[in-house]
């Protein structure tokens, strides 16, 4: 009885509390639309014929007689996957549809919007930053071919006094956060939350005036690819995270109204 009885309380109770929306939202009522479906099956294709970027995809006649549907929903089909830069369509000579390439950059475009929508500011951005940039290290120290991770960190191995030339580029800095979420290893993580570094190397890091990297960024660069080749995880995400940290507290020096508007779409 006694059981009974607390089994109705939490029915009632459950009756009384406000109702929460659905995590799925209405994405997972919607039905989709032709071209929807047909650019699920395009990508359902490239991926069953194992094709590469560059590669071309049927010229549209063959592609109408393939998927079985209008010219309408064909072509808002291939720019709907062109606009998430799965695939490019080539204008003038040489005209077709070739694949595309998987980059964070065309998912953040999307997520930016999201973001802005839902009012986040670059303050939570950076937020986020510095809890994924240490994830993707500690995950890096762990990638089991350790040739790989020697091969693809060895470039970042200079100090500070013996760095010059290209690798003291800004570009060089982005690609050591890039070389580090490639050796993350998994690829669900290493898109989703390279995602978040892309945002913040386009909106943040690429928009402050500067020369070349700075000593200490290098000379963390330096001791984060040591640990990494080194297979220490706990010592990567610490090292990560004090480097991170630091970047978002210059960032917020020079631009402290900057950290509290909303994500914009670019």
């Amino acid at each position: 009885m006694a059981h009974n009885g607390t089994a109705r309380q939490r029915r009632k109770e459950a009756e009384t509390l406000p109702e929460i929306p659905s995590r799925w939202g209405e994405a997972s009522r919607r039905t989709l639309k032709t071209s929807e479906i047909v650019a699920l099956e395009i990508v359902r294709d490239i991926v069953s014929q194992k094709l590469k970027a560059g590669d071309r995809l049927p010229l549209e006649a063959e592609m109408l007689k393939h998927y079985r549907v209008s010219r309408s929903s064909l072509r808002e089909a291939l720019r709907l996957l062109e606009v998430q830069g799965l695939i490019a369509i080539r204008p003038g000579p040489g005209a077709g549809t070739v694949v595309g390439k998987v980059l964070p950059g065309n998912l953040a475009r999307t997520l930016m919007l999201y973001l802005h929508m839902a009012g986040a500011t670059y303050d939570e951005l950076l937020d986020a930053w510095i809890l994924s940039e240490p994830m993707m290290a500690e995950l890096a120290a762990k990638n089991p071919d350790r040739k790989r991770v020697r091969e693809a960190l060895s470039p970042f191995l200079e100090a500070s006094d013996a760095c010059h030339g290209p690798m003291r580029q800004v570009a060089a800095g982005l690609a050591f956060h890039d070389v580090v979420a490639d050796l993350a290893g998994n690829r669900v993580l290493t898109l989703l939350l390279n995602v978040v570094g892309f945002i913040v190397a386009e909106h943040v890091l690429t928009t402050t005036k500067r020369d070349e990297l700075e000593d200490r960024i290098v000379d963390d660069h330096k001791a984060l690819a040591e640990a990494i080749i080194a297979g220490k995880p706990q010592a990567a995400r610490k090292l990560m995270e004090e480097h991170v940290r630091h970047v978002v507290e210059d960032f917020k020096a020079l631009w402290p109204r900057r950290v509290g508007e909303k994500v914009q779409w670019r």
